[in-house]
């Protein structure tokens, strides 16, 4: 893995954001064909959510939408719909918003006689980052992994074995990489860095116990075939703690591949 850093990272730190509103169907947003976001909604929500973890380095990206039936359905819902814009903010400034990129964009509605699964919506913008970051895009074709599902299963029990056990210092080391590349490409401080880690282990230590990951968990390949990840039928993350005592919940989302040269899955 290779992380580099422009002269100017310190004080120009765009950071780019998908604004976006959807209704009645489960979506999942990707940029350069990295997984950043999914959600399975049953109503309709308006929000944003950061994009730079799919922005690997100046230039053209791509983000392409994909909207599905809501969880347990087969065809999209009627009334599903999808609509997005781009913002950029300056992390440098307290994410003082600094423009939106041009382009106001949809999925096309859905024609109910049709009966479709799923509508699809790509756009591409250019950004500039002040960094460029190596990390999975040589890995190994997870395509031709035999048995991946159940190599992934394995891997996940170990995580959140170690998750309720609280071994903080092994799980750094799993998720070294990852913080890495999160703490450049989202501009945090060490402190912020270490907090990611600390606070989620803080909660878990409260109570929280590991929801069973199902067996009918889907196996997603993304990031061009080098990543990959377990979700929910509902599309939610497969590692979900619950405390049932204060009736919450705490979803861990992990990304994995294979680094070139090895043969197990690391967390990236």
């Amino acid at each position: 893995m290779k992380i580099k850093k422009t002269a100017s990272y310190a004080t120009v730190q765009p950071y780019y954001q998908v604004d976006f509103s959807a209704a009645f169907c489960l979506f999942e947003i990707r940029v350069n064909d990295v997984l950043v976001f999914t959600l399975n909604l049953e109503g309709q929500t308006s929000t944003s959510i950061p994009i730079n973890s799919g922005i690997p380095q100046s230039g053209k990206q791509q983000v392409t939408i994909k909207v599905l039936p809501i969880a347990g359905q087969k065809v999209l819902n009627p009334n599903a719909q999808f609509s997005y814009n781009i913002k950029v903010f300056d992390a440098a400034n307290n994410l003082h918003f600094k423009e939106q990129l041009p382009g106001e964009y949809a999925v096309e509605k859905v024609d109910p006689a049709k009966k479709k699964s799923f509508l699809t919506h790509t756009a591409t913008f250019n950004a500039e980052v002040p960094y460029t970051v190596m990390a999975y895009q040589t890995a190994t074709d997870l395509g031709s992994v035999g048995g991946l599902k159940d190599k992934l299963l394995g891997t996940y029990q170990q995580l959140a074995d170690l998750i309720v056990k609280g071994d903080l210092e092994q799980i750094k080391k799993l998720i070294a990489n990852r913080e890495s590349i999160a703490a450049v490409t989202m501009y945090l401080s060490k402190e912020e860095s270490d907090n990611r880690l600390t606070g989620m282990l803080g909660n878990l230590k409260s109570g929280y116990k590991l929801e069973p990951i199902p067996a009918n968990a889907i196996l997603k390949i993304f990031g061009n075939g080098k990543l990959a990840t377990l979700v929910r039928p509902d599309g939610e993350p497969a590692l979900i703690f619950k405390n049932e005592k204060d009736n919450e919940e705490l979803a861990l989302e992990f990304t994995f591949y294979i680094p070139v040269g090895k043969t197990d899955l690391e967390i990236i």
